[in-house]
């Protein structure tokens, strides 16, 4: 069913895209928001409802790169833009579904403010290393603990009960031959992700796609061996996604 999308758009929390430039050859646009305050790990309200109103005003919808996973409760955002029922598939290390304080989001707790939205039928969470089985979480979120057999990927699709999906990437659920982030990795092969990606892609109607799991980049440590090959790989990893998503895109799709 394809990727329904027309671009790339990139957030500038924290200048991380900068050098990657193999992703400017996708159609794109920069949305710079670095003069936000309180937006690290957590963010508070006011900041949250102005990133969401520099969000409405972009022109490419589909794909948005966002920078550090300490800022993926961006994707919180990207949901309440959906208007179809549909899944949320997170590849992810993590399960983002802590129960948090209040009203406050955080790049731990914002799956369970997603799972508020009436259209959100279903999250399927997969990478994790570990099963969950002593978190509470939402009978509404399914984890699938990353394995190496081959019918692993089949399972993520037996476990989406809607025809749209939206996709969520942190890039912490590869291994550290793939790339390189700010939080503990998971064992996840990129090829294994981009496997999971063509089924998705395939049988699915993907309605966006969202990458975050950057390295910090600070100018003191630019040219730091850790920073070079973290950008490197991080590059190569969010340069591949892409290729794959509107290798399948919709338009690409329909019949001559």
């Amino acid at each position: 069913m394809g990727f329904h999308g027309n671009g790339v758009t990139v957030l500038n929390f924290d200048g991380t895209y900068r050098t990657q430039k193999e992703l400017f050859r996708f159609p794109h646009e920069w949305i710079d928001l670095t003069d936000i305050p309180e937006t690290n790990l957590y963010c508070s309200e006011a900041s949250l409802t102005e990133i969401e109103k520099r969000l409405r005003r972009r022109r490419t919808r589909g794909a948005v790169l966002i920078g550090s996973g300490n800022y993926h409760y961006v994707t919180y955002l990207l949901l309440k833009e959906m208007k179809e029922p549909f899944a949320l598939v997170l590849f992810d290390h993590h399960t983002d579904a802590e129960q948090g304080e209040g009203r406050l989001i955080s790049c731990g707790s914002w799956v369970a403010h997603a799972l508020q939205q009436a259209l959100l039928r279903k999250v399927v969470i997969v990478g994790p290393s570990f099963s969950p089985r002593h978190l509470r979480l939402s009978p509404n979120i399914t984890v699938l603990p990353f394995n190496d057999r081959d019918e692993w990927p089949n399972a993520l699709l037996e476990a989406i009960p809607t025809r749209n999906v939206y996709i969520s990437i942190d890039k912490d659920a590869l291994r550290h031959e793939d790339a390189v982030t700010n939080w503990d990795q998971g064992r996840m092969p990129l090829f294994r992700l981009l496997a999971c990606l063509r089924l998705l892609l395939f049988y699915k109607k993907v309605l966006g796609v969202d990458i975050c799991g950057e390295y910090p980049r600070a100018a003191v440590d630019a040219f730091h061996p850790l920073c070079l090959e973290a950008r490197r790989k991080n590059e190569q990893a969010n340069s591949a996604i892409l290729e794959m998503c509107f290798r399948y895109a919709a338009s690409h799709l329909r019949p001559a």
